[in-house]
Order: structure tokens, then sequence, then C-alpha cells
């Protein structure tokens, strides 16, 4: 059986990480009723999070077999 797979899953977890940091920021900053204050709180927010969810993916993706 041939394999036509032409992107990884690590790939696909840089896009969806990337899109996940720019779709989330781009509507935190664009909503009018919070303040500066706590959008800059969202924005870290969401950055953290990302960042923890690469680190478990490359802990259970690569730690994980060997």
């Amino acid at each position: 059986m041939n394999n036509f797979c032409l992107i990884s899953f690590q790939e696909i977890g840089f896009i969806i990480s990337i899109a996940v940091i720019i779709f989330g920021c781009t509507a935190v900053m664009q909503n009018p009723f919070i303040n500066t204050g706590r959008k800059i709180l969202w924005i870290l927010t969401i950055l953290f999070l990302n960042w923890i969810g690469l680190l478990w993916y490359y802990y259970t993706y690569y730690f994980k077999q060997s």
C-alpha cells in the first residue's frame, strides 16, 4: 500500500498552533468589551496554553517512544 501523506503530524501541529495564535490574538484585540489589561492577560493566556500544548505534544510523541 502506498503512503500518499504529504504532510506529517508535526507540520500539522505547527500549522494549528500558528492558526490558534493568530486567530485567538486577533479575536481578543478586536473585542470592544474588554479593556487593555484584560486583552493583554488573554493574549498571554493564549500564548502560554499553546506553549504548554506543544511541550505536551513533543513529550508524548518523542520521549514516550524511546
